[in-house]
């Protein structure tokens, strides 16, 4: 299952660019802590998400 997965990641980045799948998961990763913290007053969650945004939007691609 996990070539499957990698299959299709290699064909969204192919479609896309790696830069643009690397925002999506930086706005995923924003709505995943949106979510906790409205609807499952986890704050402790939702900044292990902020987090991960974050670190995502330090990633410089050149490719």
């Amino acid at each position: 299952m996990q070539k499957e997965y990698m299959e299709i990641l290699e064909t969204l980045i192919n479609k896309l660019t790696l830069s643009a799948i690397l925002e999506m998961l930086e706005r995923i990763c924003h709505k995943k802590a949106e979510n906790l913290r409205t609807h499952w007053q986890d704050e402790t969650s939702a900044k292990l998400w902020d987090k991960a945004a974050r670190q995502i939007e330090q990633i410089n691609v050149d490719v």
